[in-house]
């Protein structure tokens, strides 16, 4: 059912979901399209069975999802939640794949992670915890600290997935490595179910 409309009539459904007084100018700022298109995809919308119009005056109308429109969105919403995590589990596995190549039982006294404290950082320290326990400690986010451990420890190893952070650690003097750049890019159809 989730291959039945498209993403701006997913767009409009979630939409009217959460505005039941929607108005067509509305939609159109929302989605993105003329009000002209708005008018044609409500169309499909509701010849499909999803949305239904109910005349409230002559020139106002109430749009309301089917049961059948509900349905459709969850079902859509789903398959975009399995994808997404389906997608970040092979994120993951690439990314994990990447540490244990560039993390060697020779280098793993060098080896620190530098960056921003993001998203990203939540999966390396997910990831230091069950197969680096013993570097999850070695990861720094202050400029400071790098230029200190630089100092300090100048043949260590840099890892980053930051570019502004890749910059300034090559500003240094120091080449470093950004993680990111030595994942495979996933192929989206090894995602879909």
């Amino acid at each position: 059912m989730q291959s039945e409309h498209t993403p701006k009539e997913f767009s409009i459904l979630s939409y009217i979901e959460q505005n039941s007084d929607a108005t067509q100018r509305q939609l159109s700022e929302h989605v993105g399209v003329s009000l002209g298109m708005i008018n044609i995809l409500l169309k499909r919308l509701v010849k499909k069975g999803l949305v239904k119009i109910e005349r409230l005056q002559p020139n106002s109308v109430k749009y309301f999802l089917t049961p059948q429109g509900i349905a459709s969105k969850l079902e859509r919403t789903y398959g975009y939640i399995v994808r997404t995590y389906r997608e970040l589990s092979l994120f993951k596995g690439s990314i994990k794949g990447v540490l244990h190549t560039l993390i060697t039982d020779r280098n793993k006294d060098r080896v620190w992670f530098f960056g921003p404290d993001d998203d990203f950082i939540l999966v390396v320290r997910e990831l230091l915890a069950s197969d680096f326990p013993e570097l999850e400690e070695r990861i720094i986010m202050e400029q400071d600290q790098v230029k200190a451990l630089l100092k300090k420890e100048p043949n260590s190893l840099l890892l980053t997935w930051n570019a502004d952070s890749f910059s300034y650690i090559e500003s240094l003097g120091v080449t470093p490595v950004h993680i990111l750049s030595k994942v495979t890019v996933l192929d989206t159809k090894d995602c879909e179910g």
